[in-house]
């Protein structure tokens, strides 16, 4: 599995996070949904976000790299970049 590839399972842990905090049903949530301009996200829900990554799965992710992420397949390969490598391929 790549550096930046990621479980379907952290898929679907990292989804339910992401509806969750910006309070859509997850089947709202899909990969062309633009979290700003479909469910009026700000840089607060991204920090949130992170925040939960970090307490839920234990991803940190660097701040500097939070700008721009508006969409999942962004934020996939993110957290696969930056999950410790048995979270990204359980």
């Amino acid at each position: 599995m790549s550096g930046n590839t990621i479980s379907e399972d952290l898929r679907q842990k990292v989804h339910a996070i992401i509806a969750d905090v910006l309070e859509v049903d997850a089947g709202e949530l899909v990969e062309t949904s633009s979290f700003s301009e479909d469910f009026g996200a700000d840089s607060l829900m991204s920090i949130e976000i992170f925040s939960r990554f970090e307490r839920d799965l234990g991803i940190t992710v660097p701040q500097e790299e939070l700008v721009d992420l508006d969409d999942l397949p962004t934020v996939y390969e993110l957290v696969g970049r930056h999950a410790p490598q048995e979270a990204a391929s359980v």
